[in-house]
């Protein structure tokens, strides 16, 4: 079988209004689809979540987080993808959403250095923006997986809200024997 590490962190976030701002993070494989799974993960937490950092004392807020999987796999569809949540905390710990976003995971080993581009759904209503405005209680998604799907994300109304810092390194084996050439990344 085809192996696949991914071994990097997240870096932190930048340019979002919020300065207090925590990452919920993901990996999905197979499109998640669970009926069909192509990729095992062998090792490693294919989910979790950074600390809170303020953005006070500098542009980005710091979560320096570490990401280590182990894949196995028989093809290449369904390639991870990286997908998170951006978070706020006020003052009294409530939780406000900040922003989505997801990338791939690149596809040709090497060291890489990954800008995330967030967005969140834009309000629709008055009502939205005022609460959004004065609360931070902006709209979210009813369906997470709407984050990193294609087919119904172009329906959204979406403001960008800020960039996550991703560092990962790619390291593949074994994909030669499954009969696929790979280039290596040129940095």
């Amino acid at each position: 079988m085809a192996e696949l590490h991914v071994v990097g962190r997240i870096v932190g976030g930048l340019d979002f209004e919020e300065e207090a701002l925590f990452c919920k993070w993901g990996m999905v494989t197979d499109d998640g689809r669970t009926d069909a799974r192509r990729w095992n993960l062998l090792e490693g937490q294919a989910n979790g979540q950074t600390q809170v950092d303020t953005s006070k004392d500098g542009p980005m807020c710091v979560w320096s987080h570490p990401v280590d999987l182990h894949y196995s796999t028989t093809t290449i569809h369904g390639w991870p993808k990286f997908h998170l949540e951006v978070w706020s905390q006020d003052t009294f710990g409530r939780n406000f959403l900040a922003g989505y976003g997801f990338c791939h995971v690149p596809t040709t080993p090497g060291t890489y250095e990954l800008d995330v581009h967030c967005w969140r759904p834009k309000p629709q209503s008055w009502m939205e923006h005022v609460s959004g405005f004065f609360l931070g209680a902006y709209p979210q998604l009813k369906n997470a997986d709407l984050i990193w799907r294609q087919d119904d994300r172009y329906r959204l109304a979406t403001v960008a809200t800020g960039i996550v810092k991703l560092h990962m390194n790619v390291i593949t084996m074994g994909f030669e024997k499954q009969g696929i050439q790979q280039r290596t990344h040129a940095q």
